[in-house]
C-alpha cells in the first residue's frame, strides 16, 4: 500500500510545472485565451512573447499592398534601434485569413520579407479567436466578396507583460512612437526571463 501511494504521489507531482508563470496584470491583454498556428506549424499560444516588448499586428497573405507595406514599415520601426536593444523585441502577425494562410504561406511570407525567425512569428488564427484579438487591439475588419479583407492598419507596441503601451497608425515617421518603443527596448535589457515559448503538437 505505501509503495502504491508513493506511486500515485509521484505521478501527480510530476505534472505539476516546476516554474509556473504568474498571472498577467489584470490590464494584460495575455488574459486572452487563444491559439496561434505559425509558420512553422506550432500551435502557441496568444502571449507567445511574453517577457519581451513586442510589436504586434493583423494582416491577411493575399494582401496586394497595403500589408506588405504593413510589415515593412515593423522593420522600419525597429530598425530605429541599436541591434543590442532590438534583440529583445518580437514581433508578432496575425493573420485574419487562416483559411488560407496555412503554415506553408506564413512561412513563404516570412522568407519573402526576410524577418528573423527568432525575433519574428507569423501566425494565423481561428475567425472566433481573430476577433477577439482585433477587439483587445481595437482592429476593425471586415471580410470582402473577393475572400480579401478590408482592415485597420495599426501597430500595438506591448510590453513585456502584454499591457498596451501605445499604437500608431502612421506607417512611417511616428516620432512617438519611435521613442516609445525605444523606451520598451532599453528597459527589457538585462530583466529577468520567463519560460520559453510553448508548443503543442
Amino acid at each position: 500500500m505505501r509503495c502504491e501511494l508513493l506511486w500515485c504521489w509521484l505521478t501527480l507531482t510530476a505534472a505539476w510545472p516546476l516554474h509556473a508563470a504568474p498571472e498577467p496584470p489584470a490590464d494584460s491583454l495575455y488574459h486572452l485565451r487563444a491559439e496561434l498556428l505559425t509558420e512553422s506549424g506550432a500551435r502557441l499560444p496568444f502571449d507567445v512573447d511574453r517577457g519581451h516588448p513586442t510589436l504586434i499586428s493583423m494582416f491577411y497573405g493575399s494582401c496586394p499592398a497595403a500589408c506588405p507595406m504593413l510589415i515593412t514599415s515593423l522593420q522600419v520601426y525597429e530598425r530605429q534601434l541599436p541591434p543590442a536593444a532590438r534583440a529583445h523585441v518580437r514581433v508578432l502577425l496575425v493573420s485574419l485569413d487562416q483559411a488560407r494562410d496555412t503554415p506553408q504561406r506564413l512561412g513563404e511570407l516570412a522568407r519573402e520579407h526576410r524577418a528573423d525567425p527568432g525575433r519574428w512569428t507569423f501566425s494565423s488564427a481561428s475567425p472566433a479567436d481573430a476577433r477577439k484579438i482585433a477587439s483587445l487591439l481595437g482592429i476593425q475588419y471586415r471580410q470582402l466578396p473577393d475572400g480579401g479583407f478590408d482592415h485597420s492598419l495599426l501597430i500595438t507596441l506591448l510590453d513585456e507583460e502584454g499591457r498596451i503601451l501605445t499604437s500608431t497608425t502612421r506607417l512611417v515617421g511616428d516620432t512617438q512612437f519611435e521613442a516609445r518603443l525605444q523606451a520598451a527596448a532599453r528597459a527589457a535589457r538585462g530583466g529577468a526571463k520567463l519560460p520559453e515559448r510553448r508548443t503543442t503538437p
